[in-house]
């Protein structure tokens, strides 16, 4: 009989590891740098992310719950997103998928978290997992929202491409950490959202790696925002895809949004990469990019939200929309 030990915060070239070795793709390769970004973010927590050893060493599982501060319909909740959860198929006949989950949300109910969400994909067995979990519980899992990608192919995308602005447009700089807060938590106001806490605004935008952010300039004002990220992808080989992090336009009148966009888009795509991903969440206008050829990728995501105490009764069963920085 096997047993396993639990680990806090394991070495992350391990979790990525154990992560490649199990991700069926095609999926984003997630090395040591990309995992950083979200699990060693200034208010995230560390002790949050926590894996399953075997006595012979090797790390079986793994899942990292990301604090935040969550606003739903107007009201702020102690919260966690739940997100790169793996299990290794050596393992699987020891049912550790619902030992993980169940681990993970007793440790958040213990630290005084009182609502869960997580994306996972429609029609996994994640969903019965976590539900699994909750249940045990006596609490309840609801989908709240259903989403897919906007995709946009290199190659489609580039050649409806307006001019360049360049007169606008430029990196983002240290100076514009202030801007940034004012926008993103303006762009943040959908039925379900994060709260921006500004000790993370900085390292959101400029110190990640991989993460490149531009802003819209006018008058000495930055009044548009744009954070992509380069991301490995495993799909028969490694290629390269584009991920918009994060997206605040609603101060650009369409005719700026739109030029904003496409600038953005050539610079990524010179980069070399081969496709651009924005999720569909109903957080941002997203018509620029559907004009430039993106359409809604196959895969169906739910999102799912919880509550983690039984006191915390007035969760909705859908929102219409949600906006998180975290997936």
């Amino acid at each position: 009989m096997d047993f396993f030990d639990e680990v806090v915060n394991p070495d992350l070239d391990e979790v990525s590891a154990l992560m490649r070795a199990n991700w069926a793709p095609p999926c984003w390769v997630y090395e040591r740098d990309l995992l950083a970004m979200h699990i060693m973010r200034p208010t995230a927590d560390p002790a949050m992310a926590v894996g399953l050893r075997a006595k012979s060493g090797e790390l079986a599982s793994y899942l990292a719950f990301v604090p935040m501060r969550l606003r739903i319909h107007g009201r702020i909740y102690k919260a966690v997103f739940a997100s790169f959860f793996t299990v290794s198929g050596s393992f699987r006949r020891h049912r550790l998928s619902d030992r993980q989950q169940g681990l993970m949300v007793d440790r958040a109910r213990d630290r005084g978290y009182e609502v869960y969400t997580a994306i996972t994909v429609a029609g996994t067995p994640a969903n019965q997992t976590v539900a699994r979990a909750f249940g045990a519980r006596g609490l309840a899992v609801r989908a709240a929202y259903n989403f897919r990608y906007l995709a946009g192919a290199g190659d489609i995308v580039s050649a409806r491409l307006g001019p360049s602005d360049t007169g606008h447009v430029r990196r983002y700089a240290p100076s514009d950490e202030g801007a940034g807060f004012v926008l993103l938590s303006a762009a943040a106001r959908a039925p379900l959202a994060h709260v921006v806490e500004r000790e993370d605004v900085d390292f959101t935008l400029r110190g990640r790696p991989r993460v490149k952010t531009y802003v819209y300039e006018s008058d000495g004002r930055v009044t548009g925002l744009m954070s992509v990220s380069l991301l490995p992808v495993l799909s028969g080989r490694v290629g390269l895809n584009t991920y918009v992090e994060a997206l605040a336009l609603g101060r650009l009148e369409p005719e700026a949004r739109t030029a904003f966009v496409d600038t953005v888009l050539r610079l990524v795509l010179a980069e070399g990469a081969q496709a651009v991903m924005v999720p569909d969440t109903g957080c941002s206008d997203l018509e620029a990019f559907r004009r430039r050829g993106f359409r809604a990728a196959p895969r169906k995501f739910r999102l799912l939200l919880a509550p983690l105490r039984a006191d915390v009764t007035d969760l909705p069963e859908a929102v219409d929309g949600f906006c998180l920085d975290v997936f």
